[in-house]
Parts: C-alpha cells; sequence; structure tokens
C-alpha cells in the first residue's frame, strides 16, 4: 500500500487492512508486524489503529493474545505433533506458519490428533503460540496404559510421552482388567478441553512388571516391527545354506594379516571384521571386512522391503528385534571364524602419524582366523591372557597402536567424546532378569570404534569428492540458544565457556569439557552437553558431523541392523562399476531412517527403564550410593553409583526447614542451616518406594558423604543470586514429578 493511500478517508483505510488480513497466506500478525508489512509511515500509525479498533468492534477481524487476524481465519485447525519433549506443533489446515503449542496448552491433546487452536502470542523469530480449544478426532483411537484406581474411577494414565491425557474407563467396559494392569483401550466419547475421555478395554496386556509385558507395550508405543511376515521368512528360507563357490573364487582373498572379529560376548550377528599390518617406512595399511549384505539382498525383493520399513535392529536387554531374518543375520552374513564370508572391504594406507595417504575398495572373501571379545583383547593387551595364536597376537599389538594415534589425530581435530558408562542387565541360565551393572568401555572398544570410524570418513569422502548421491550421516552444529543455556548453566557451576554461540567449534566443546574432566559435576555436565547438541541424522546433503569435527561422514560398516548402511553398500558397488544413481528417491529414504532410528533409540531406552524398575522392587529400605544428577524447585534425582537407576528425593524429604532452588547453579539451600545440595554431591539414601506404574524411585536422605552436601555461610557467601518462583514449595504439596530417561515430565494426580 502506498503512502498516500493512508491519507485517504477512514473507510479505505479499513478496507485497505481488511483486504490484507483476508489474504490466505497471511497469517496471524501483531499489530506493529501489520504496520510494519503494509509500509505504514509514522504519521499515518494512529489512523491505521483507530480502523482496527473499529473492525474488532465490528467482529470483521479477531484478536488473541496480541495477534490479529480475519475473523473468518480465527478459529485455526490442524493436526498436532507432540514432542517427548511435552510440547506440541500444529501446521494449520489452510496453510501459513506452524503454531507451537506450550504444555499447559495441550488441553488433553495427544499426537495425531486434529485440534482447534486459540492464537495467543507471536513470539521471537516468528513463532507464533496457541493453546488447544477442543479435540476434534480423539473417539476410535487406541491407547495404551497402566490402569489404576484413583477414588472410586479407573483411569488409565498412559505409557507413550506423547499421549499427555489420561481415560477413565467404566467398570461395563473393564473386561475384566484389575488395577496394575498394563491395557490397550480405544478412547470413545471426546472430552472437555483439559477433561477426562472414556474408554473401554481392548486387550490386557499383563502386569506391569511381568515379564514380556514390556516388550509388548513398547513395540506398540513406538510402532516397531516385531515377528517377520510369512513371505519375508520363505525368502529368506531360499537364500543358499553356504557362500557360493563361484562368488567366492571370483572375488579378492584377505587372510594375511590374520582376519578377526571382536565383538561383546553375548553378540550374535558378527558385521565387521578387522586386520591391521605394519608398512615398511612406520606407516600401516588398515583392512575393515563389512559383511556383504547387498550380494544377498537385492534392491526391491521382499527381504530389501522389509528392511527398510524396519530401517534398524531394535537391541533389548534379552532379546533383539532384528532388520534381517536370522538366515542372514546369525549365518549366512555373519563372519564366522573357520567360515568363508564374503565382504565389501575397505583397504586404508596411512603414514606413521594414522593420516590417510590412500583408499581402495573391494569385493572380498575372508575367513576369520578368531572370534574375540572386548574382555578377551583388553586382557590380551594387558599380558593377563594369551592370544589365539603368535600371528594374531602380533597383529593385535599393530592394531592398537594404529587405534591410538587415530584417536590422537581425531582429538587433535576437536573431536567430542562423550564416554558414558552403559548399564548391562543380567540374566541367568532361564532367562530370568538376576541384577544390574555398569560395564565400563576398554580399549579394544576404542580400538573397533576408531577402525569403523576411519572406514565410515574413507567411504563417505571417496563418496563425496566423485559427487556420487549418498546418504551422508550428518550432525548440525549446535542452536546458539541452546549454547547460551549451556554457558549459563556452566557459569553457575564456575565454569566458563568463553565462546561466541553463533560460531562454536567442535574444538570449543572439547576444551569446555577437558577444563571439567576432574569436577564431581562432570558427568551431568557433560550430559548437558549432550542436550545442547543436535540429533545426527540422514541426508542427502552433506553438512559435515559436528560431534566428530569431521568434514563428511556416512554409516558403511552395519548394513546387517541399520538399512542406510545398505543403501551405501550399494552406491559404492555401483560406483566401481561405473554407474550411479540419482539423488531424488534418498531424500525420503534419509527422513524415514533418522525417524526409524530414533523410534528405536527411544524404545530401547524406554525397556531398559522398565527393567531398572522392575529390578529395584523388593529393595526397598535397602541403604544405596548415589550421585546427585538434576536438581529442581521439587527435589533431587539422584543416580545410584551400583545399577545407573534414577530416583527421586523430594524436597520435602530433605530437612525440616525451608529450601530456596538457585536456578543459575543448579543447587537447592537450606534458608535457616545454609546446608546446600547441588551435582555431583554423593549421597547415601534409602529406596522408600518403587511404583512400577509411574515408573518411579522415591528416595529419602540416610547420611552424607563424599563431597556433599555443601554448607554455605549465611553471610550470602555462595548464597544464590535470586530466589525462583514458589521454589520453596515441597513437592508434596505440588503433585507429584517424575522422570522418564533423560527428560523431566510432569504427571497429573487427578
Amino acid at each position: 500500500m502506498a503512502r498516500q493511500d493512508f491519507d485517504a478517508d477512514g473507510a479505505s483505510v479499513r478496507k485497505a487492512v481488511l483486504a490484507f488480513l483476508e489474504k490466505p497466506d497471511t497469517p496471524p500478525i501483531t499489530t506493529r508486524e501489520l504496520l510494519r508489512r503494509l509500509h505504514v509511515p509514522r504519521e499515518a500509525g494512529a489512523s491505521v489503529r483507530d480502523a482496527i479498533h473499529e473492525l474488532l468492534r465490528e467482529n470483521k477481524i479477531s484478536r488473541s493474545g496480541n495477534l490479529l487476524s480475519s475473523a473468518r481465519s480465527s478459529g485455526v485447525t490442524g493436526r498436532i505433533v507432540v514432542d517427548p519433549r511435552g510440547y506440541g506443533v500444529v501446521k494449520p489446515d489452510g496453510g501459513g506458519p506452524e503454531v507451537y503449542v506450550p504444555h499447559r496448552g495441550l488441553k488433553g491433546a495427544s499426537d495425531g490428533n486434529r485440534v482447534k487452536l486459540r492464537l495467543a502470542h507471536a513470539r521471537g523469530q516468528g513463532r507464533i503460540e496457541g493453546s488447544v480449544v477442543e479435540v476434534l478426532d480423539r473417539k476410535g483411537r487406541r491407547v495404551l496404559g497402566a490402569l489404576r484406581l484413583q477414588g472410586r474411577q479407573m483411569i488409565v494414565e498412559p505409557f507413550s510421552p506423547a499421549e499427555t491425557a489420561e481415560a477413565f474407563v467404566p467398570e461395563s467396559r473393564l473386561e475384566g482388567a484389575a488395577p496394575g494392569d498394563a491395557v490397550e483401550i480405544e478412547l470413545m466419547r471426546p472430552s472437555k478441553p483439559g477433561g477426562r475421555t472414556e474408554g473401554r478395554i481392548v486387550e490386557v496386556l499383563g502386569k506391569v512388571g511381568e515379564p514380556g509385558v514390556d516388550i509388548r507395550v513398547v513395540t506398540s508405543v513406538y510402532g516397531l516391527q516385531g515377528e517377520f511376515p510369512r513371505e519375508v521368512l520363505a525368502e529368506a528360507e531360499r537364500l543358499p545354506d553356504a557362500v557360493p563357490s563361484a562368488e567366492a573364487a571370483r572375488r579378492e582373498r584377505f587372510e594375511h594379516p590374520p582376519v578377526v572379529t571382536i565383538d561383546g560376548e553375548t553378540a550374535r550377528d558378527f558385521d565387521d571384521a578387522i586386520s591391521v599390518e605394519a608398512l615398511p617406512g612406520g606407516g600401516y595399511r588398515l583392512f575393515v571386512h563389512i559383511a556383504d549384505v547387498a550380494y544377498f539382498v537385492q534392491e526391491g525383493s521382499v527381504l530389501d522391503v522389509e528392511a527398510q520399513k524396519r530401517g534398524t535392529s531394535v537391541y533389548f536387554p534379552d532379546r533383539v528385534l532384528p532388520m534381517f531374518p536370522e538366515q542372514l543375520s546369525n549365518e549366512l552374513c555373519s563372519l564366522r571364524a573357520g567360515k568363508d564370508r564374503l565382504v565389501q572391504s575397505v583397504i586404508l594406507d596411512l603414514d606413521a602419524d594414522g593420516e590417510p595417504v590412500s583408499v581402495r575398495f573391494a569385493d572380498g572373501v575372508i575367513r576369520s582366523a578368531a572370534r574375540l571379545t572386548y574382555t578377551e583383547v583388553a586382557e590380551i593387551f594387558e599380558g593377563r591372557e594369551a592370544a589365539p595364536s603368535k600371528p594374531v597376537a602380533s597383529m593385535l599389538r599393530v592394531a592398537l597402536e594404529l587405534s591410538e594415534k587415530l584417536l590422537a589425530r581425531r582429538d587433535a581435530r576437536g573431536s567430542i567424546d562423550f564416554d558414558f558408562p552403559e548399564p548391562k542387565v543380567l540374566f541367568n541360565l532361564e532367562g530370568v532378569m538376576t541384577g544390574i551393572c555398569v560395564e565400563p568401555r576398554n580399549r579394544a572398544h576404542r580400538l573397533i570404534e576408531e577402525f569403523m570410524l576411519a572406514a565410515n570418513e574413507a567411504v563417505a569422502g571417496h563418496l563425496a569428492d566423485r559427487g556420487t548421491p549418498c546418504l551422508y550421516r550428518v550432525h548440525d552444529a549446535p542452536d546458539p540458544l541452546k549454547i547460551e543455556a549451556l554457558e549459563t548453566f556452566a557459569s553457575g557451576l564456575g565454569i566458563r565457556l568463553d565462546v561466541d554461540p553463533a560460531s562454536i567449534r567442535p574444538k570449543d566443546l572439547q576444551r569446555f569439557l577437558k577444563r571439567a574432566e576432574d569436577r564431581p559435576e562432570y558427568p551431568v555436565l557433560s550430559q548437558v552437553t549432550l542436550r545442547s547438541m543436535k540429533q545426527a541424522r540422514y541426508s542427502v546433503e552433506n553438512t559435515g558431523h559436528f560431534g566428530l569435527a569431521a568434514p563428511v561422514y556416512c554409516h558403511f560398516t552395519s548394513p546387517i541392523r541399520r538399512y542406510p548402511d545398505l543403501v551405501v553398500h550399494r552406491t559404492l558397488r555401483a560406483l566401481r562399476r561405473g554407474k550411479t544413481a540419482g539423488a531424488e528417491d534418498l531424500v525420503p529414504l534419509a527422513e524415514a531412517c533418522s525417524r526409524l532410528e530414533r523410534a528405536a533409540e527411544q524404545a530401547e531406552r524406554e525397556v531398559l527403564l522398565w527393567r531398572k524398575i522392575a529390578f529395584m522392587r523388593g529393595r526397598e529400605g535397602e541403604v544405596l550410593e548415589g550421585v546427585v544428577t538434576g536438581v529442581t524447585h521439587f527435589g533431587l534425582f539422584v543416580q545410584l553409583t551400583e545399577t545407573l537407576v534414577e530416583g527421586l528425593l523430594h524436597v520435602a524429604e530433605l530437612g525440616d526447614e525451608r529450601f530456596w532452588f538457585d536456578e543459575k547453579r543448579m543447587r537447592l539451600r537450606g534458608e535457616r542451616t545454609g546446608t546446600a545440595y547441588g551435582l555431583g554431591d554423593r549421597l547415601d539414601v534409602v529406596v522408600a518406594r518403587v511404583d512400577p506404574v509411574l515408573r518411579r524411585i522415591d528416595l529419602v536422605p540416610e547420611g552424607r558423604q563424599g563431597q556433599g552436601p555443601r554448607r554455605e555461610g549465611r553471610d550470602g557467601r555462595g548464597a544464590p543470586r535470586r530466589r525462583t518462583p514458589r521454589a520453596d514449595v515441597p513437592a508434596k504439596r505440588r503433585g507429584g514429578e517424575t522422570r522418564s530417561g533423560r527428560k523431566t515430565v510432569r504427571r497429573r494426580r487427578g
């Protein structure tokens, strides 16, 4: 609109404003933004504001919060996607920018619902915020949850973090289910916003905590594939029982130096093997042999389509949901010792410092000389166990030497390592869970990790140099806002990041973590740092891998269990044969594989949480050592050192005084005594209550040891700079909060 238009009569101005707001592509907009978009001169601003007020009085436009929109489009509808972290995003049916819905605005809406929104605010960076007015299609959906009695009502509490609303089940529709059962319900009647929906029991899966119930629930919640369809198993059965001799004879055979596999004690599929030799002049030759799944699984076959649908194998403590049937994953494509196996091989020459000099790729055949475990190899390195043969022992010594140089080289370029301890669930011969232990990583783990990283980088670099479309594994730089939050958190602990968040490099985060290595808060600080980074994903566009400080990277080394690796195998072989494919089909495939990978990881964490809770049942009253891993206004999250199980110690249990929450320093401090609890403090705690339905462990303090808690003087030294609103309210009076995995979520109590 030109300047002179605003000098006309009021009717013309009103008409112009209304015409702009009624355009199909005009999103809800603030008054200030409207004036800017219409190029309104400062002196004409008052007349436009008057026109806006008149249109509001006439109900021709509407205002929601600070947003203006046409009355025709004021009721925004769309399908909501609920993030496991508790917020939702709605893409409006009529187009326009996405609407962010905070947890408090979900009003019972769940992932996938069609909803009607009331727009509330326009936030920074153009983000629009709203809240749910009505759920339009709740009826008929199915939800899995735990049945519990609340007052006189039977309530189903959803297992999925994306399901935000509880439902009640009338007695007439219980179908014999009892409190504590895991059930699947069908939602029958939509509720009012914030209210409960009525449901009926479709299936009773068993008691929460019973063996196998956790797997049934989690696979259903995350949409994972269990048993293979009959036609997939039939195609697998038609595969040969052994490697075809004609194909083996056609390929390059790798026998010297001796080839070995190194895996965990319970591993059943061995898809990678290695060997290393020293070269004259101080260099090395690294051989990485990967099972040639692509030879047996033709693109577009029944096996291939099923593998693409699964995207990845899923690993639970006592079982695997494999990407391929056992005939492939545990037989033909498992690099078993003493048997010929087809491989795709990466032969990488490196100089004396571990710097790559040249690389070649081959269709190969190997016969593994030994099936070794990480523990065995670590003991060989320490001289506590003999190698299977002298040639193997000699090869392993050279391999260790090279792996240490590769690690040093990766460290020098700024690669970030998060060496978190991993819990391992133990079972007896009958398959009954007997405990949880912490399995440390040793030099053998790191050796295999370095060799696989080197092979992946070599393959990705080769494909990128030739401009071949590829499924890259990319990891983008962190969001500057997340880095600012990390810097604020760390400064409260007395650790400075000292970088520009907008131009942070991997080396900056690496140095930051190394400065904190000897501090008690380091495990928590490294977790917070990890959460401040973006998730790695698959992409046709190479944007580099921030965490590895690698300019180009892909997944090549696990085609038995990751579909993108199989795609890269096919791409590499096609390039060797002078063929290339377009990138069009790879774009949706990259997105699908990323999504399936995230679902599998979430499911694995969820089952592990179920097992941890099950293990802690019956241990009420025990005194255990723990470390404070989280601090909130309602209490402390304490990770038990023995098992890595996490429980909640309510602030009400800390003592007979008011505690203030210092958000910047992540600490609770007693108002009367100055006693303070912070990240990294070691505490002896008593297991007070284990709730398998809510998957929560409540703790109470039993004593103090190690580095915490600290006492801070009442003179203000070390005291919080400001009080967080309501931080003094005990958790008992505020309703329950619980933590699931890495995320904190609130659960309503009725």
